[in-house]
């Protein structure tokens, strides 16, 4: 893959001289030096992993000889890669070289991989993350926008890899192109068919919006992962036909996050069947401990939940009001 973002790296060498305070009775004339050049790999190692995975890509890598060969040479090292927000990473490509660049050096043992900055569809890379990443447990994705994600090759890749234990599929928008009319369904459905030890799933919208008829399809898939225990739904659209078959079928579910599907109704018969759940979060549950960022839902125009407030058709902030009430 192309490494766009490497050419504004600084290859300027920093000191890696420490000095030590002398032994008392000692004079300076008997100072002694550090050199971090000379560190044992273990501890090498230890020092990297405290360094953010981009840090390392563009900076702590080039800082001499031996930091570059641990740091291209170490497997260990990119067993868990989470590819953050990065000043040197303001263009797609440069993303998704970064994200290249670090599967590539886990040598097939990158267990767990999240990306908080996903833009475009990125078809090239998932191919490649599924066959240089094949031991992958843990696959945590934030999406810009759902404008542009064909999801061909997420479901391809999903489809090569049995051992995922951990699924997220999080919209990170603020833009109306990504504000919730993205289905998921087919991806549910790889992953139901290709994953059997998957325990946890999040399926993230950017907000709940009462238009959007994707709910119930992807929950219709989600049901048929008997082995899930924890599932997020934010801001989904689903109703109680989809929150049936999900409890009815997820039968090792402890966990269940509906925050802001507005769609579902706790009814009777509803609150019989979540009775054997550990942990429930309901739609009007605080979004305190939310981590992902999110907008306010949108209501169906004219119906008693519009006293909620959360949204107003000329609200200037509205990311609607400029193109569904002209």
């Amino acid at each position: 893959m192309a490494s766009s973002f490497s050419s504004s790296i600084r290859h300027r060498r920093p000191p890696l001289v420490e000095h030590e305070v002398p032994p008392e009775g000692k004079g300076n004339e008997e100072e002694e030096t550090r050199d971090w050049a000379e560190l044992p790999l273990d501890a090498l190692l230890a020092v990297l992993g405290r360094f953010d995975v981009v840090d390392i890509l563009v900076g702590a890598g080039h800082v001499c000889r031996p930091w570059r060969r641990a740091a291209r040479e170490e497997p260990e090292l990119w067993r868990n890669i989470h590819i953050r927000r990065h000043a040197k990473l303001a263009a797609a490509d440069q993303i998704e070289a970064a994200m290249g660049a670090a599967v590539r050096r886990s040598a097939g043992r990158c267990e767990a991989f999240r990306a908080d900055d996903v833009a475009g569809d990125q078809y090239s890379f998932f191919l490649f993350l599924a066959e240089a990443a094949p031991q992958l447990k843990s696959l945590r994705l934030f999406f810009t926008s759902c404008y542009k994600i064909s999801k061909r090759g997420l479901n391809v890749a999903i489809k090569k890899l049995p051992m995922l234990e951990e699924l997220e599929l999080s919209l990170n928008t603020s833009s109306a192109t990504g504000s919730g009319f993205c289905s998921f369904a087919e991806t549910c459905a790889a992953a139901a068919g290709a994953c059997p030890l998957l325990k946890r799933l999040r399926l993230n919208k950017h907000q709940f919006h009462w238009g959007s008829d994707f709910g119930d399809s992807e929950a219709m898939e989600i049901a048929k992962m008997r082995g899930l225990q924890s599932l997020q739904l934010f801001g989904n659209s689903l109703g109680n036909a989809g929150l049936t078959a999900i409890l009815d079928g997820c039968v090792s579910l402890e966990s269940l996050d509906i925050r802001h599907c507005f769609n579902v109704e706790m009814d009777g018969e509803m609150g019989a069947r979540r009775a054997r759940l550990q942990t429930l979060r309901l739609p009007d549950d605080s979004m305190d401990d939310y981590e992902v960022s999110f907008g306010s839902p949108v209501m169906d125009p004219g119906s008693p939940e519009e006293e909620r407030q959360y949204w107003s058709p000329g609200d200037p902030d509205n990311i609607f009001s400029s193109w569904y009430f002209r």
